[in-house]
């Protein structure tokens, strides 16, 4: 499914490149003036890109944050999508929207031995450069340190994609589909933050009652990276409330 839809997303925006070619070369060819302009937005590094492009470079970011290595299939979606396309009465592709919805979230925590946790994670501590590590708390780290990528044992992908050039397929996207810079920063640092957050431990207080290991050394990467307090997070975490009536 996830390779079928990617097939026909390009082939719709090859017809929409040739449609709107032929209609920029006829405008062209008659002496009206100048060409049509292609549509399209500025990307985040100020580059101007085509509705094309974008909707193409959905994919990665998709795939990055919603696809993992199954005992099957090494890229399978775990998530449900509605891609709708919208095109102009000429055919001409002016825009796309996603719905996604009902999301694998227990393999946040947990996967089958064979298998692995979503493709992102894998792809920053293999693909970031030596200063985004250090930035990101990650530098002394590898997928066999957290609990959260280390239950199945499983590391690697069978098909021969490399986590490396996803990753910089990722930032591509980003890039292209318009994220600001300081959007990318806070998505890999949150996405880093729950890296480390799958280590902390808790000491017990009573019988009922818990608090965060402030020994713990994930602690201060989750607090720094999140831009929480120990103390909100401990109450977050260790402390609910039941409000009866109204």
């Amino acid at each position: 499914k996830t390779v079928t839809t990617k097939f026909i997303m390009q082939y719709l925006a090859n017809l929409s490149q040739r449609s709107s070619d032929s209609k920029n070369k006829n405008v062209g060819g008659r002496g009206r003036g100048k060409p049509a302009e292609r549509r399209g937005s500025v990307g985040g590094s100020g580059n101007k890109v085509n509705i094309e492009q974008q909707v193409l470079k959905s994919n990665p970011i998709l795939e990055s944050f919603g696809n993992a290595r199954t005992i099957r299939n090494d890229n399978s979606s775990r998530f449900g999508k509605f891609i709708e396309i919208q095109f102009t009465n000429t055919g001409s592709l002016v825009g796309a929207s996603i719905e996604t919805y009902l999301l694998e979230k227990v393999r946040l925590i947990t996967q089958t031995e064979g298998e692995r946790n979503y493709h992102i994670f894998y792809e920053l501590l293999q693909g970031m450069e030596e200063d985004q590590l250090d930035n990101y708390f990650i530098s002394d780290y590898t997928a066999e340190d957290f609990n959260m990528t280390n239950k199945s044992g499983t590391y690697d992908r069978r098909d021969g994609v490399d986590d490396c050039e996803t990753y910089q397929d990722l930032l591509e996207a980003m890039d292209t589909m318009g994220f600001a810079p300081e959007e990318q920063k806070d998505i890999l640092a949150i996405t880093c933050a729950v890296l480390h957050s799958s280590n902390l431990t808790f000491n017990s207080l009573s019988a009922d009652e818990s608090e965060i290991d402030r020994e713990n050394p994930h602690l201060e990467p989750v607090l720094s990276l999140m831009g929480f307090t120990a103390e909100n997070l401990n109450r977050a975490l260790c402390y609910f409330s039941i409000v009866a009536g109204k």
